[in-house]
């Protein structure tokens, strides 16, 4: 890897911002230690236009150089994820490296601010893991005043070794579209099934439909992914339950296919359950598009990684989703991902994931370059 001492000199605080927020996970719109941490690292460095507070915990800092030029966004997320049904949180995702990164880019750029022409605007994101807080960022106009040119934001990733990046043009991740089921029966005696509209048989016929619904074995723009994750109903062994509670998932790396999905798979649920006299209800919630990046800044992006590490993969896509995408709907950019993996794999969310310096170093010089690329 290739790192500039300016960003080198920073690796004793990258370990000091990195272990607080590790030790500090907090889940979505709570993260009050976090944006109190941020928001003090930011006046300490020497910011003064920072905006606090945005959707909850949400913190943007903007940066104007001395000349015109464009507005360049990039973004971090905050928030850990949720581990259990008893509302455990760990940074298993690696958003405490993301802040840190975000932290250590402010630095180089306030120590470089006369270079500077045009603005940076620099964004702490709450609560990318649970209800897509992106979108009320954006509904809270982080894209204006001054209106946003381009955004950029990385992920470390632990598909790829260290000394790795990831960059593809066109789609590179997948939407997320949860679903919840309510399947309406008519309980009673389950001595006496003809007298009753079964809801757990009506929710197994559900699950396996939606389940063979799912296309795995074709091209991934085609790919989709489909069926049930939870299912509740019932209370003892003698009694048909009048309801059955069912939760769901789906993702798709077209658009247009995710669109036809999510009507199929409202249509299939309401013919089956109405097929065997009973009914049901489909409850999309929070919605994370595909994630497509813009095809000149990937390509600049890929070009500017060449000098920093030692492989750039630009073909990389996954089935993964992330609410960067609404950035991405609106602006040029791309999500640029950088492999954290040394030793041993781990998967991102699971118990042993964790992110060491040199990807932090990296990510860090990704975004320094990016800056000097439209901004110096």
């Amino acid at each position: 890897m290739n790192i500039e001492n300016c960003v080198f000199n920073l690796k004793e605080q990258m370990k000091i911002d990195k272990e607080f927020f590790w030790n500090n996970p907090e889940k979505g719109r709570c993260e009050f230690k976090t944006a109190g941490y941020i928001k003090k690292r930011l006046q300490e460095i020497g910011y003064k236009d920072i905006n606090t507070n945005i959707y909850e915990t949400g913190i943007v800092v903007t940066l104007k150089g001395k000349e015109k030029g464009p507005c360049i966004l990039f973004r971090s997320d905050m928030d850990a994820v949720v581990m259990d049904e008893t509302g455990r949180t760990k940074h298993t995702c690696g958003h405490d490296s993301h802040m840190t990164i975000l932290l250590s880019l402010a630095q180089i750029l306030i120590d470089n601010k006369d270079k500077i022409k045009g603005t940076v605007k620099l964004v702490f994101q709450p609560d990318e893991e649970g209800d897509a807080g992106a979108k009320f960022m954006l509904e809270k106009g982080v894209l204006e005043n001054p209106k946003v040119d381009k955004a950029f934001a990385i992920h470390v990733w632990s598909e790829f070794k260290e000394d790795e990046i990831a960059v593809k043009e066109g789609t590179v991740m997948a939407s997320s579209d949860p679903y919840d089921i309510t399947v309406y029966g008519k309980g009673g005696h389950a001595a006496m099934p003809e007298k009753c509209i079964d809801t757990i048989y009506i929710a197994n016929k559900i699950g396996i439909a939606l389940k063979e619904m799912a296309k795995l074995d074709v091209d991934i723009d085609e790919k989709v992914i489909t069926g049930i994750t939870a299912i509740s109903g019932g209370k003892t062994n003698n009694v048909i339950p009048d309801t059955v509670h069912m939760k769901g998932i789906c993702r798709t790396n077209n658009n247009e296919i995710r669109k036809e999905t999510k009507k199929k798979i409202v249509e299939t649920v309401e013919t089956i359950s109405k097929s065997m006299g009973g009914g049901a209800e489909v409850k999309f919630l929070v919605e994370y598009p595909v994630t497509v990046n813009s095809k000149e800044e990937s390509r600049e992006v890929q070009e500017i990684s060449r000098r920093v590490v030692s492989r750039v993969i630009t073909d990389y896509q996954t089935t993964t989703s992330e609410d960067f995408s609404y950035y991405l709907q609106k602006v040029p950019g791309c999500m640029i991902f950088v492999g954290c993996t040394k030793n041993k794999f781990y998967p991102q969310h699971s118990e042993n994931f964790t992110v060491g310096e040199n990807p932090i170093l990296i990510g860090t010089q990704i975004f320094y370059e990016i800056a000097k690329k439209y901004l110096m």
